[in-house]
């Protein structure tokens, strides 16, 4: 999905980690780690603990960090699996992708 919801607003950014905590499903959060690279943000590793998984946590925590790097004027390398499958799917959201 790609329109924006209501996690895609509960989701809080960190140093190198874009976060979505949901304490009445579990302790443990959901994350997007990145790195960053003069103008290129890494898309690492996404983890969504059993708990979230198939409520739309993961493409939320994509959604936001695609909007980050756009708004930032960011390239972004898609290591990770699960945001190349995403942005195959829904699009870049107006990112450049890096090789």
């Amino acid at each position: 999905m790609a329109e924006p919801t209501d996690v895609d607003e509960a989701i809080t950014h960190s140093e190198y980690k874009f976060i979505y905590e949901d304490s009445s499903l579990t302790r443990n959060p959901a994350f997007l780690e990145y790195s960053r690279e003069g103008n290129t943000l890494d898309m690492l590793h996404t983890f969504v603990p059993p708990a979230m998984r198939g409520k739309g946590v993961a493409g939320a925590l994509v959604r936001v960090g695609l909007k980050f790097a756009a708004s930032n004027q960011l390239s972004v390398r898609l290591t990770c699996w699960y945001t190349a499958d995403f942005v195959k799917k829904f699009g870049s959201l107006g990112c450049k992708i890096a090789k």
